[in-house]
């Protein structure tokens, strides 16, 4: 049975090497303040979040940490600041709407974590997404800003139109580099990108960024110098 809650505030919810299960739950028009859900070094106490659903909601000043995440819906999201992921991993998460600034990043506690408890993590990521066929679907979601970091592109379902797929092979070639990309940020994202582990990487135009179609033309140039896969 799903548990619902609506239009409640949850303040300085911390959960902390639990290695807890949250599930069945439906949140409507609620209010998230200075909360974090699966802070741990460890993956053995990482928590699992399955089987939820965010209507209308908004967060200011939360985390979500190396946690599972499962079944997952997320319809419009407010965020007020960036809402960040910390070594998360997703399967069958969908987010729709409009939705404010996201960073999900596949490092955990960054200025905290050893290299080794890094290390730990990419395995147990890398190995949990061997067993995924799909992780994040955000073809449907209006982003105001978005960063997708550590997911392969393979299990991310997207907006062709303005969501593009960049391969590592692509981007050391380098011809992007003489693409007149200064009304973007593609540029600083490739690098960065460039400087981690990772075989490829979407990069997403927010539709309600006051950039976007600046963004989306780049995307497109990109394309047309065969920097983005052409889909």
């Amino acid at each position: 049975m799903i548990k619902t809650f609506d239009r409640q505030e949850f303040r300085s919810f911390h959960d902390r090497n639990s290695g807890r299960v949250f599930a069945d739950l439906c949140f409507k028009y609620c209010r998230f303040v200075s909360c974090s859900v699966s802070t741990t070094l460890s993956p053995r106490k990482r928590s699992l979040v399955q089987n939820i659903c965010f209507y209308g909601c908004e967060v200011r000043g939360c985390m979500i940490n190396p946690a599972i995440v499962e079944d997952v819906l997320i319809s419009s999201l407010k965020t007020h600041t960036l809402l960040q992921t910390w070594g998360t991993v997703f399967k069958h998460v969908k987010l729709e709407g409009n939705i404010g600034r996201i960073m999900i990043s596949p490092f955990i506690a960054p200025g905290v974590a050893k290299p080794h408890q890094q290390a730990a993590f990419d395995k147990a990521n890398a190995e949990y997404y061997q067993q995924v066929d799909w992780a994040l679907d955000i073809s449907e979601a209006r982003f105001y800003e978005c960063d997708i970091r550590g997911i392969p592109a393979r299990l991310i379902r997207r907006d062709p139109r303005t969501q593009v797929v960049v391969t590592r092979e692509k981007a050391l070639l380098g011809d992007w580099r003489k693409l007149d990309l200064s009304r973007t940020f593609w540029s600083g994202w490739i690098e960065l990108f460039l400087q981690e582990d990772a075989l490829d990487v979407v990069l997403v135009a927010p539709k309600r960024h006051p950039k976007f179609n600046d963004l989306l033309d780049g995307l497109k140039m990109l394309r047309d110098a065969g920097v983005a896969e052409p889909d």
